[in-house]
């Protein structure tokens, strides 16, 4: 066996250990998170293999994915922090690498403690969806921001992001830009559904207009405010008429005459 050969079995064995070990925590993750996160550890023994220290000494490969790690990790709670107004200036991208670290505590173990973070927000920052989008920013063999912007918002951009700095901040602006465009496409759909329900109630009421009878002597105006206002769907902007159109005044003219008619022949 020649030495090359020898040398490429050595660098597959130390791959393959790497790739092997479980990933565990002081933070106590669901099944799903857990094997999410090891994914991206996976992923980021992918990354080093074409750093340059590891390409000169392969002995790095598993000390250059926990650091590869952590600065994935360091990116998803930061990102979460910065969309909460009552973290993100008080926990920094150095806060973060300051409490998050990562070591071995067996062969077969890699422990991630976060420190002093808090174990719920370190639980919000954990999910499989963010930790896709690093992989695509981070991928070697993509072009970085772009690609994650053209991923999640399927080729139409973001508006306002600025790009550039640190990638680990990067990420988290975008992160944060990206959720306040969600937030709100979702309010501008809660607002839509309401008009639509508005809508349909106004056009049902105003059909039954042309065809009941006043409903206890009152206006049917006043039922359709009573109805919207007491659901607290609506709240006109402006005072309805008080008074009918003229087509359904003769409507509800005819169907009182006759119901009068009907009465006076019972009698």
């Amino acid at each position: 066996m020649n030495d090359n050969k020898k040398l490429q079995q050595a660098i597959h064995h130390i791959i393959e250990k790497a790739a092997a070990v479980e990933i565990s925590s002081n933070v106590p993750f669901g099944y799903s998170q857990l094997a999410a996160l090891k994914n991206l550890h996976n992923y980021c023994i992918n990354q080093v293999l074409k750093d340059a220290e590891v390409m000169k000494d392969p002995r790095k490969i598993n000390y250059m994915a926990s650091q590869e790690f952590k600065i994935a990790l360091v990116a998803l709670c930061l990102s979460q922090a910065m969309v909460n107004p009552a973290r993100r200036n008080r926990e920094t991208r150095e806060f973060f690498i300051e409490n998050i670290n990562i070591y071995q505590t067996d062969e077969h173990t890699k422990m991630v403690d976060f420190g002093n973070i808090h174990p719920a927000d370190v639980d919000a920052s954990v999910y499989p969806e963010i930790i896709e989008d690093w992989m695509i920013y981070r991928d070697r063999e993509g072009f970085g921001i772009s690609s994650l912007i053209d991923e999640k918002t399927r080729l139409t951009g973001l508006n306002g992001f600025q790009r550039g700095g640190d990638p680990i901040y990067e990420f988290a602006r975008f992160h944060r830009k990206y959720t306040e465009k969600e937030r709100i496409k979702e309010e501008k759909s809660r607002d839509s559904a309401q008009e639509a329900f508005r809508n349909a109630v106004v056009q049902s009421l105003a059909n039954e207009m042309t065809r009941q009878q006043l409903l206890a002597g009152k206006n049917p105006l006043e039922i359709l405010d009573n109805l919207l206002n007491s659901a607290g769907k609506y709240q006109p902007s402006r005072q309805i008429r008080r008074e009918l159109d003229p087509e359904v005044e003769q409507n509800v003219a005819r169907l009182l005459e006759y119901d009068n008619s009907r009465s006076g022949r019972e009698r």
